[in-house]
């Protein structure tokens, strides 16, 4: 796939996404919504799955992971060659308002330490720095109230090389997702979501890569509620393998418009992180 195309798949999304959640808007970035008429707080985190839900109008959500550690061990025959760890500070997605159904987002990783051990010859290659950071346009469909029965939302995003020290692959990236929800009596409800990635091939070229997703969520109390999930994902290149995870996690409502989470993902096939564990906060203003 040509580098024209990524920019023309997310182009179109942007435009027809926008073009959309503008028509018959009552709140703007600046006229935001009053606080009575707030949405129930909704976030992308922490599941790997997003919601379908934007962003009130002229508010802003700082969604953070205040720790996280990854650890994937490359293991054959019972001897570990490599060892990965990675320790991950101040993730952040900043999400801002537009309308009554769109919202933009800014993510980056403030801090990672990317720490490869090469126990054949006893060395260890160590990256510090900032991250990539990505542009994502959250556009609701139909059913913007986390109250609601059916909830479709669209997500065009960009990746923007910004890394340092070799954190990433230095190349512009991007794709569109499509995160839904579906609410069930009970407190329980089913989620999922289906991406298209457009990811460099190491070359002048580019590949599609595939995302999807379900997860189960229970509300146990007014305020905790957990969640399991089931994610997958694969380029389509050469010698690409499955990145399956099975998720768990919880959140906790201190108030309307703060929450805290703990979660673990760990990997079920062989080019999965073996264990990632992370926490962190959300904050609406």
């Amino acid at each position: 796939m040509q580098k024209h195309l990524l920019f023309f798949l997310i182009a179109s999304s942007l435009c027809v996404a926008a073009s959309s959640a503008m028509a018959g808007a009552d709140h703007s970035l600046f006229n935001p919504t009053p606080d009575d008429e707030l949405r129930p707080m909704a976030t992308e985190r922490p599941s790997k799955t997003d919601s379908p839900y934007s962003l009130d109008a002229g508010r802003f959500q700082i969604e953070s992971n205040l720790y996280g550690y990854v650890q994937n061990d490359d293991c054959a025959h019972g001897t570990c060659a490599k060892s990965r760890q990675h320790f991950i500070g101040g993730s952040t997605n900043l999400r801002i308002g537009l309308t009554d159904r769109m919202d933009i987002q800014f993510i980056g990783d403030l801090y990672r330490d990317n720490r490869i051990d090469d126990r054949t010859n006893n060395t260890r290659t160590q990256l510090q720095g900032y991250g990539d950071t990505l542009v994502r346009l959250k556009v609701n469909a139909f059913g913007n109230h986390p109250a609601d029965q059916y909830s479709l939302g669209v997500l065009p995003y960009i990746k923007l090389p910004t890394n340092q020290d070799n954190l990433g692959n230095d190349e512009l990236e991007g794709g569109i997702g499509l995160p839904f929800n579906i609410n069930f009596d009970g407190g329980w409800n089913l989620g999922g979501m289906t991406q298209l990635n457009v990811v460099t091939d190491g070359g002048s070229g580019y590949d599609p890569a595939y995302v999807n997703s379900l997860i189960v969520g229970k509300a146990l109390t007014s305020k905790l509620s957990a969640y399991t999930e089931f994610y997958t994902y694969r380029a389509d290149q050469s010698g690409a393998q499955w990145l399956n995870t099975l998720d768990f996690g919880t959140v906790y409502a201190v108030t309307d418009n703060f929450r805290i989470d703990a979660n673990v993902h760990l990997g079920v096939t062989d080019a999965a992180d073996d264990v990632n564990f992370f926490v962190g906060t959300a904050y609406r203003f």
